[in-house]
């Protein structure tokens, strides 16, 4: 098989994880905690997992820290899941030396956000900058990562797709975190051949169902569930997959409820899994003692964590 046939062929099948990195208390990676969260991973049915990306906090860790991690959950993952690794940076050259050190490392696919600090000012510059990202990985499939509510970029993620496909051959599509499920649908209507959409907003799962588009890319406490309501939906158990895709937005709900970012959605991982991910690096900060009694008191009242 040619190099340019097997990224035609490339899918990812099965939940993704979105996981956390582990920190102590002073700040550290704690890398102790890699094989016992993969081991959770595999046992709540995740396929995959996305590493240093959003939830990850990613562009919190150095250059070092970010190939030390991913090192240590392809270790982890001892090719029980696949890792997906993020590779965007605010420059160029650091972004090039991540997707170099991801494909030494094995891992199945990369991924890469746009700059946020200078961002492109159109899809033409934001094609350009992905085509000599994903080159330094040439024999690895690439997706392109829209989350435009955090980076700012809000641009027309149709036209990247079509703009970077004769222009990118390790293209295989997009991770879309961005909330917009009109654009996630045209997206998948671009090449349904090649591109792939990875759906980042998880709590729209039963609607990108409808429309074919059924890999999620979800917080690691979710997994369960998700595959419940995957399995109801192909066996056309309608009622059960809409029950349960009314509590994984309950879920969401209480997140909201709490703060919604990061540093609750980390605590709720650790309440409702038993892992410990440690606490949130600067300019995050931790919830107080008392909110995480409140969270875990709203999480448990829940009873759909078996």
């Amino acid at each position: 098989m040619g190099e340019q046939q097997k990224f035609l062929n490339f899918r990812i099948e099965g939940t993704v994880s979105a996981p956390f990195t582990p920190f102590k208390n002073d700040g550290e990676i704690n890398y102790d905690v890699f094989p016992v969260y993969s081991k959770y991973l595999q046992d709540h049915h995740f396929k995959h997992a996305f590493v240093n990306g959003t939830l990850a906090e990613g562009m919190s860790q150095t250059m070092d820290e970010r190939k030390k991690t991913l090192e240590a959950w392809v270790k982890a993952a001892d090719g029980k899941i696949g890792i997906i690794a993020h590779v965007g940076a605010n420059n160029l050259r650091d972004a090039k030396e991540l997707a170099r050190h991801a494909e030494e490392s094995g891992v199945e696919a990369i991924a890469a956000f746009g700059p946020s600090f200078y961002k492109p000012k159109d899809e033409e510059a934001l094609v350009d900058y992905m085509v000599e990202l994903a080159g330094a990985a040439p024999s690895t499939p690439f997706f392109y990562y829209c989350i435009n509510f955090v980076t700012g970029i809000y641009l027309n993620s149709t036209k990247f797709l079509r703009l970077a496909k004769d222009r990118i051959p390790t293209l295989c599509g997009l991770k879309h975190s961005s909330r917009e499920l009109t654009s996630a649908h045209n997206c998948s209507l671009v090449d349904k051949d090649r591109f792939q959409v990875l759906m980042g907003t998880d709590v729209q799962f039963i609607t990108c169902l409808s429309l074919k588009i059924d890999t999620p890319v979800a917080a690691s406490y979710l997994g369960s569930l998700y595959f419940k309501l995957k399995t109801a939906y192909d066996k056309g158990d309608m009622a059960t997959a809409l029950q349960l895709q009314e509590t994984a937005q309950t879920v969401n709900n209480v997140r909201d409820s709490f703060g919604g970012d990061i540093p609750v959605a980390k605590r709720m991982f650790t309440i409702i899994s038993g892992v410990d991910v440690g606490p949130v690096r600067l300019p995050l900060k931790d919830i107080s003692k008392e909110k995480e009694e409140g969270l875990k008191k709203a999480l448990m009242a829940l009873d759909c964590w078996q």
